[in-house]
């Protein structure tokens, strides 16, 4: 079975890394991956093994005619199983992969930004998507009820697969001893409360608030602050990364505000960390969390998306609204001062990962799904898409 994971483009964000952490579990089974970006982005490659072939187009910006390209492509590395990630790309991957005698799967993570609402046509191209697709999934039940919302899709044609994440690879560190040597090993404070987020440094994900958290928090609890040596670790890029670095430093702490850049190695970093913070204005299912959780980390995040479904207020870590900088800042205490009570929500937030959201879990079901989809493939095309097909490969 040939699988082909097709993005409007290819970055550092949760659904590419999930379709990456997806990739590699399948290690060893029948199934042949590969990887398209529909622009030009082609750091993908660096994330993947060598074996593992991936495409990009090189279409940069909106294109009425994305599915001619991706047509040949499909046709050309015989894909069984076109799945896409998300609602730029997926109207062309649907009419590439009708065309192409292939079965599209469309994975909907969520959107960047508040709104809630789809003009006419556009709803009506994700309702025809729909149509031409052989299953629609969604990451979480917010993610289904958001998509819902954004196309007017029946709900029973949306069917509900959690993210996963490897329990054995995001794990509490063995000791404190070998926690302080993670520490050592990326420069970080060997003694005190080190509260971190994983996330790309982009306005949806608001790190200026989260900054602004920690310096009141800071301002508020000196004595605090003091005794348990209190620092914000950031780990990842983007286009606000010298901005925001520029944002501590004018607010006084730059030396408590630790940015990392990027890594690859994430699991070795959060077993470093105390606690974690995602102060996202919107989210779908987010893997930055299910990492820190399963790493043993209680997790402040905001209310919004699957945060609610991952997170039991009081029980793995707190939510709070976006922008309530206020609760933020008394979480981030309440986490520091209450030892006994940090090390309860650690243990509860490994064993919700552990009990509902591994990878095993996620790899099964998506195995499952595909094998679905091609119980149902027709063993050969129309007469007039044939033509069709030909017509464009000329």
């Amino acid at each position: 079975m040939r699988v082909m994971h097709i993005f409007g483009n290819f970055g550092f964000g949760g659904a590419e890394m999930g379709a990456v952490r997806l990739i590699q579990s399948f290690e060893n089974t029948e199934l042949t991956h590969s990887i398209c970006s529909i622009s030009s982005n082609v750091s993908m490659e660096k994330l993947l093994p060598a074996r593992i072939n991936c495409y990009s187009l090189g279409l940069n910006g909106r294109s009425y005619t994305a599915f001619i390209p991706l047509l040949r492509l499909l046709r050309s590395t015989r894909t069984d199983i076109a799945h896409v990630n998300n609602l730029a790309p997926w109207f062309d991957v649907a009419v590439a992969s009708k065309l192409a005698g292939c079965r599209c799967i469309e994975t909907f993570h969520g959107v960047e930004g508040e709104r809630i609402k789809f003009p006419g046509w556009r709803r009506g191209l994700l309702r025809t998507a729909c149509a031409l697709s052989s299953r629609v999934t969604a990451v979480s039940e917010s993610s289904k009820d958001l998509l819902l919302k954004l196309s007017g899709i029946k709900g029973d044609k949306i069917k509900v697969l959690p993210n996963g994440v490897d329990t054995d690879l995001f794990s509490p560190p063995a000791s404190q001893d070998e926690k302080r040597k993670m520490r050592i090993k990326y420069n970080l404070p060997q003694n005190g409360f080190l509260v971190g987020c994983v996330s790309a440094l982009r306005p949806v994900k608001d790190h200026e608030g989260l900054i602004k958290a920690f310096s009141l928090f800071m301002s508020n609890n000196q004595s605090i602050v003091k005794q348990k040596n209190a620092n914000l670790v950031l780990v990842g890029d983007g286009p606000l990364a010298s901005e925001l670095r520029l944002y501590s430093r004018q607010l006084g702490i730059g030396e408590k505000v630790i940015f990392m850049g990027r890594h690859n190695d994430i699991h070795k970093i959060l077993q470093a960390l105390d606690a974690f913070i995602l102060n996202s204005k919107t989210e779908g299912m987010s893997y930055a969390i299910l990492e820190a959780m399963a790493s043993g980390l209680p997790v402040i995040a905001t209310n919004v998306g699957a945060n609610t479904e991952l997170i039991h207020h009081g029980t793995e870590g707190y939510l709070y609204s976006p922008g309530d900088l206020k609760s933020l800042t008394g979480y981030i205490g309440e986490l520091i001062r209450n030892e006994a009570y940090l090390l309860k929500m650690k243990e509860a937030a490994r064993k919700k990962i552990v009990n509902v959201y591994s990878i095993n879990k996620m790899v099964s079901s998506y195995k499952d799904l595909y094998e679905e989809a091609l119980l149902k493939k027709k063993g050969r095309l129309p007469l007039d898409e044939r033509k069709y097909v030909k017509e464009w490969k000329k």
